[in-house]
């Protein structure tokens, strides 16, 4: 299906996407620490970066249907749930 929608849209398909998004940015965040390394758990915190709007604009596309969006998401609705909570989304800020 995400085939279908990078076909649909040359952002996506493009270097200009999603990982050349994050890849410019990291790039950057790197060239920022002047040859010395970023603290560790860099990996956690980019994760909880992407995984934030993620979330926020998969519930926003759903009206707030945890059931659906964790279908889209191919999470279980559980996992979905825990999620939130560990990264304090309110669903009624969507």
């Amino acid at each position: 299906m995400l085939q279908q929608f990078q076909g649909k849209n040359s952002l996506l398909s493009s270097k200009a996407g999603l990982s050349g998004a994050v890849e410019s940015f990291l790039k950057t965040y790197f060239a920022a620490h002047e040859g010395g390394l970023p603290t560790t758990g860099l990996y956690d915190r980019v994760m909880q970066e992407v995984e934030r709007p993620l979330l926020q604009a998969t519930l926003k596309a759903v009206m707030g249907n945890q059931k659906k969006a964790a279908e889209i998401l191919g999470i279980n609705r559980n996992t979905l749930r825990k999620k939130l909570t560990q990264l304090d989304i309110d669903l009624r800020d969507l």
